[in-house]
């Protein structure tokens, strides 16, 4: 089964966004169980505090985001945070726990929609 780290960018944009558009099919395709998420501490936090943000009032409140990530945290193949230092390869700092996390748990793919991580000099993540 293909084991993935996804982009929180991905995450929240099949929260908020249309089901039928490609991050709310991989998350649909995740709770059928067509692949294995790979999640880590970092990972959820980002997660959580990227949906109690006011801009995401009206779809996280009522605990629907609290819910929404709890799902990720209890539904998937969770790792500690791994060590993190610079990657020449990356533009983006806040970026190196995904690579981190994806080459520490031998993941398949790394999902994105970030150039930085989408334009970065990366041929496997493990």
């Amino acid at each position: 089964m293909i084991r993935a780290v996804i982009d929180t960018s991905v995450l929240v944009s099949a929260f908020i966004g249309d089901r039928e558009a490609a991050p709310g099919r991989l998350v649909t395709a995740w709770s059928e169980r067509a692949f294995t998420m790979i999640v880590s501490p970092l990972l959820i936090e980002e997660i959580s505090e990227v949906l109690t943000r006011p801009k995401f009032t009206r779809w996280a409140d009522q605990g629907r985001g609290a819910a929404y990530v709890a799902a990720f945290a209890v539904r998937s193949e969770f790792h500690a945070d791994p060590a993190i230092g610079p990657d020449p390869n990356l533009r983006d700092p806040e970026d190196e726990y995904l690579l981190a996390l994806a080459r520490s748990a031998n993941a398949d793919v790394l999902v994105s929609v970030d150039r930085d991580l989408l334009d970065a000099q990366i041929t496997r993540v493990s």
